[in-house]
């Protein structure tokens, strides 16, 4: 985990509800992971209600019930597997931020859900529709469990159980998609299609997959698939494939009323059906009966209009596959909103000195963080009925903002009110926001917040090196005197989101109006062969 190196820990929660959808980023999707299993088919509190696609979901949930809404949000700010150390302890999860650093429901040894696997070039799809970032992906990565692995219900997986070098590293620069035929982006669906060459296994295995994103963020999210090997042929001729057609076929469906789900057209013989939905209020959404190849979805009335994913998952002796369709369902009330789900699911007490805003992914997979400084916590509003609205009228006073907090009435209008769970997220109905994050940050106890503030990223190499800066002065000038580095010397400076000047050992940067001590910026520097660029300490601020 990066960060700035006085915070002590970073808490990224997606917005979810105990009946809702998470608003992450992205996870595999066919093959199905363990959090597709668990998390984007099954939720929660369907195991909760008995009425599970996969019942096995229940021993995933059972120590971190709400963590399951999370499933799109295994993510990390590093280089993963191949450049982290020590790696961490929990495998599937990498110890993500968004749990704290500490085990997921997906890091749970119960006996997962598999796929039917063989050996040779197989196809590995990303969904990414919660934060479609195609601009700033670089990178996907694979590793599969030895040869010699055996599965144990009740062991969690270790990093000995894998492979130490991956079996598949995929570029791709969306400055020229087509450059690499082994990954395709699919941008009107969100995915991404990426094919490998699967190497011979029999039995039971593991495969653990990463999604990177470039410098800028180095976000990169996590997952493993459950697969079991039946010999070593080919893969089949006529792969299954899964079809979804709806009726009405629209993509905008209004008010309470029902569709027909048919996934007739799907092909593979002896053929499972799956049938799933997501939005942030699910629990307006029912299907008839979920396992059969055509059935009903009912929609209850929604308040405001919300975007709704309806997903098929089919499966044979052989191998399966997975489709998703998107609709919008619109309140009968013309509303000016989209409704993005709750802003907390359960009461938070926060503390004094805590910093919260609402990160806010736009469609094209940009970031905007609202309010651009985030709310500081104080002796008055930490409760968990009083930051909600506080964090609502802080928002209300960006000018333009995209986004409200708080409750939707009969007259289109959002109303923070002072409840732990009652207040909800909208988007502007014509806005390019489609999915949203609680952030929360804890910087360290007592004493006064730091001035400034300046971290070396993962991954520092004699070719390149990131720095996280931030302060809330106009300027900010680091002193590079003791840190092994001479500006200058065979470096080529990077000033990122900064304007910089450099005099002798002294760099001045001047700031963005949105970086701030909570919210730093990145710059970096780049050179032909500096090994001093590998391990140089940190500069300090003057």
């Amino acid at each position: 985990m990066t960060g700035t190196t006085m915070r002590t820990a970073l808490l990224s929660l997606v917005l979810i509800g105990f009946a809702g959808t998470a608003a992450g980023h992205g996870l595999m999707e066919d093959p199905p992971s363990r959090n597709w299993f668990c998390g984007a088919i099954t939720k929660p509190d369907e195991v909760l209600y008995g009425v599970p696609a996969f019942p096995e979901c229940g021993g995933a949930f059972a120590d971190n019930f709400e963590g399951g809404y999370q499933f799109m949000s295994v993510l990390t700010h590093d280089r993963g597997r191949t450049a982290v150390s020590p790696l961490p302890e929990n495998v599937c999860g990498f110890d993500s931020e968004t749990f704290n650093g500490g085990a997921t429901p997906w890091d749970t040894a119960i006996d997962w859900p598999t796929t039917p696997m063989s050996p040779g070039r197989q196809e590995i799809k990303w969904n990414i529709q919660w934060g479609p970032h195609f601009d700033d992906t670089e990178e996907f990565r694979y590793w599969i469990t030895k040869p010699d692995f055996q599965y144990e219900v009740g062991k969690p997986l270790t990093w000995d159980d894998f492979e130490s070098a991956e079996f598949c590293t995929l570029t791709y620069s969306d400055a020229d998609p087509g450059a690499n035929p082994d990954v395709i982006p699919l941008k009107e669906s969100s995915q991404f299609r990426t094919f490998c060459e699967v190497p011979e296994r029999s039995g039971r295995h593991v495969i653990y997959g990463e999604w990177g994103r470039n410098f800028f963020t180095f976000e990169r999210f996590h997952g493993c698939i459950d697969v079991v090997f039946n010999g070593t042929a080919p893969p089949p001729v006529d792969p299954v494939t899964a079809e979804i057609g709806l009726e009405p076929d629209v993509e905008t469906i209004v008010g309470e009323t029902s569709m027909n789900l048919d996934g007739s057209a799907s092909l593979g013989a002896g053929l499972t059906y799956t049938w799933s939905v997501n939005a942030p209020d699910s629990s307006l959404y029912s299907i008839d009966d979920p396992s059969q190849a055509v059935t009903t979805l009912r929609l209850a009335a929604p308040v405001a209009s919300q975007s709704v994913t309806i997903s098929l998952l089919v499966s044979n002796a052989d191998e399966s596959a997975s489709a998703s369709r998107t609709v919008l369902h619109q309140s009968e009330m013309v509303s000016s909103w989209r409704d993005l789900g709750p802003l907390t699911a359960a009461p938070r007490t926060l503390n004094q000195g805590d910093q919260v805003s609402v990160r806010t992914v736009l469609n094209d997979g940009q970031d905007i963080y609202y309010p651009a400084t985030p709310l500081l916590i104080g002796a008055g509003n930490g409760a968990a009925e009083a930051w909600p609205p506080a964090l609502a009228q802080a928002i209300g006073a960006v000018a333009d903002a995209d986004i409200a907090i708080g409750v939707l009435d009969g007259n289109d209008q959002v109303t923070a009110i002072a409840d732990a769970t009652a207040n909800r997220i909208y988007a502007a109905s014509g806005s390019a926001v489609v999915s949203a994050f609680l952030d929360i940050e804890s910087l360290p106890g007592p004493g006064p917040s730091p001035d400034c503030i300046v971290s070396v990223r993962d991954g520092a190499n004699p070719w390149w090196a990131g720095m996280d800066v931030g302060a809330d002065s106009e300027t900010i000038t680091l002193d590079f005197t003791g840190t092994g580095l001479v500006l200058g010397d065979n470096l080529d400076l990077d000033a990122g989101v900064f304007s910089a000047s450099v005099s002798g050992q002294l760099l001045t940067l001047t700031k963005p109006p949105w970086v701030s001590v909570s919210n730093p910026g990145y710059m970096g520097f780049n050179a032909s062969n500096n090994p001093a660029l590998a391990a140089f300490s940190p500069p300090t601020c003057q």
